[in-house]
């Protein structure tokens, strides 16, 4: 009988638990057997029997108490923590990574977890996202998941050469229920079948096809079902409709030699405007702000002018806060703004005069800036046109990128200090910046604008990082922060 002894790496016991549960309910019903023992009276470690192999999966619950991490499992999680991690010690080999939630679909609030998505193809590990599909909200009505994680798993398996699954479990009828849809039992099917195959001697993906397929076919035919109601346009649909594409993304996962890029080239790739529906070029138009900046005013202006467009028109704004709050943020904010000098000066000019009152009775305010958060820019050129006209700080600063260079810009109007590289930022920037292109064979320019958060905060003396520090030097080519600071994380340079 074959013998194999891996680790699962789990954000908590419960949730290593969970999986090895799921592992050995998938062999049992295949006619497998298992039996628990625990390692000093507290750790778990499954022994699955199934035909002729035993698989031994012994469980480390809670990251942080482990000491060390393995080397492969600690760059993971430096990217972010996935809830499991299957690692072959034998082989210093980490076979895959798991997310799963049950945080409400609504919103942004599943890409908030992309970053976890990106660092793990980063080391080309397999990676599943299982998530509700549908959602209870906090006004009591449904909503349903995100297409932002779908795209960006579409696009990471085709240029990564690796699997990057999303996975839906429930139904509009049972919400956030783990036992409806699908998603639950493809993941275990997945994960079983790499482990039969790993356990054989076979390299973890040579019986995948097939799975994979599946997966992929139900990712697009998400996007078909939901697309129209977050975006106005999607690129690529006709290639989303064809039967045969999901197979075609399945050979790229599994890096086949079958796999070719002339079979997927432009994928979900976001056109120039010249090549937009011309129903969608021709209603280009900016829309107000809900709380001035300049910077964004330049930005709606600019899709008018029809020199950058954004993606919808039903765009929402974040949730306000109480004038303490913000006023306490705003305090923050300053004191590590006035913690470093600048040559040229930055002023300073975040003042709870600045946030409008969201209702009569003025007991909440709008931190939201523009309603979009993201922005489409055929040229750097005309990027960095409104960049120095909102801030003459940096005029010729910027033409270290090529003026003919398209552009992805975020805004995050985050305020809160610290934030600016945790949850959901970092998530949403790893989602986006894979979604709008920075991988694309015409790539684009990534450019984050954080009008509320200061620039030093990159820079804490005591050498603190976390998955955002880690993150953004690689996804980002600029990002522009409160008194038009712009800094160049990829060098380290403030301009």
């Amino acid at each position: 009988m074959k013998k194999i002894e891996l680790e699962i790496w789990a954000d908590s016991f419960h949730e290593g638990n969970w999986c090895c549960e799921n592992i050995a309910r998938i062999f049992a019903a295949e006619g497998g057997k298992h039996h628990i023992e625990y390692v000093n009276g507290f750790q778990p470690t499954f022994h699955i029997l199934f035909k002729n192999i035993e698989i031994s999966l012994i469980i480390f619950g809670s990251y942080k108490s482990w000491e060390p991490i393995p080397k492969k499992v600690a760059e993971i999680l430096n990217w972010g923590k996935p809830d499991f991690i299957a690692y072959d010690p034998a082989f210093d080999k980490v076979l895959f990574a798991v997310e799963e939630t049950a945080a409400t679909a609504t919103g942004n609030q599943t890409a908030q977890r992309c970053e976890r998505q990106y660092g793990s193809l980063r080391f080309g590990i397999p990676y599943w996202y299982l998530v509700s599909e549908y959602g209870m909200h906090i006004d009591g009505g449904a909503r349903r998941d995100s297409i932002w994680p779908t795209i960006a798993g579409l696009k990471l398996s085709i240029f990564k050469r690796t699997p990057c699954l999303v996975v839906h479990y429930s139904d509009i009828e049972n919400l956030e229920d783990y036992q409806a849809g699908k998603g639950l039992d493809m993941l275990f099917r997945s994960i079983t079948t790499m482990l039969r195959s790993y356990s054989n001697g076979q390299p973890i993906l040579e019986n995948m096809e097939p799975l994979l397929k599946e997966q992929y076919d139900d990712m697009l035919h998400f996007l078909i079902s939901q697309w129209s109601n977050i975006v106005d346009f999607l690129p690529s649909l006709e290639a989303i409709q064809n039967d045969d594409t999901a197979e075609r993304i399945a050979e790229f996962a599994i890096n086949s030699p079958d796999a070719d890029m002339e079979k997927v080239k432009d994928f979900l790739h976001w056109p120039l405007i010249q090549d937009l529906p011309n129903e969608i070029r021709d209603n280009l138009a900016g829309k107000c702000l809900l709380k001035y900046d300049k910077l964004c005013e330049m930005f709606e202006n600019d899709v008018s002018s029809h020199v950058a467009y954004t993606l919808s028109n039903n765009a929402g704004s974040g949730k306000p806060r109480t004038t303490s709050e913000i006023q306490g943020y705003i305090q923050g904010q300053e004191r590590k703004f006035n913690s470093v000098g600048l040559n040229p000066l930055a002023n300073f000019s975040l003042s709870i005069e600045h946030f409008p009152f969201t209702n009569k009775q003025e007991t909440h305010r709008h931190t939201t800036t523009a309603k979009n958060i993201v922005y489409l820019y055929d040229r750097w050129g005309d990027f960095i046109k409104s960049v120095y006209s909102s801030y003459p700080r940096l005029q010729g600063k910027l033409s270290f990128i090529d003026i003919d260079a398209p552009v992805f810009v975020y805004v995050s109007n985050s305020i809160k200090l610290g934030r600016v590289f945790g949850d959901p930022f970092t998530g949403q920037i790893a989602a986006y910046a894979t979604a709008f292109g920075k991988f694309d064979q015409q790539p684009r320019k990534v450019v984050a604008y954080f009008p509320h958060q200061v620039h030093n905060q990159v820079f804490d003396k005591n050498g603190s990082t976390n998955k955002g520090i880690t993150l953004m030097p690689e996804l980002t080519d600029l990002i522009i922060f409160h008194g038009g600071v712009a800094v160049d994380l990829q060098n380290g340079k403030i301009l």
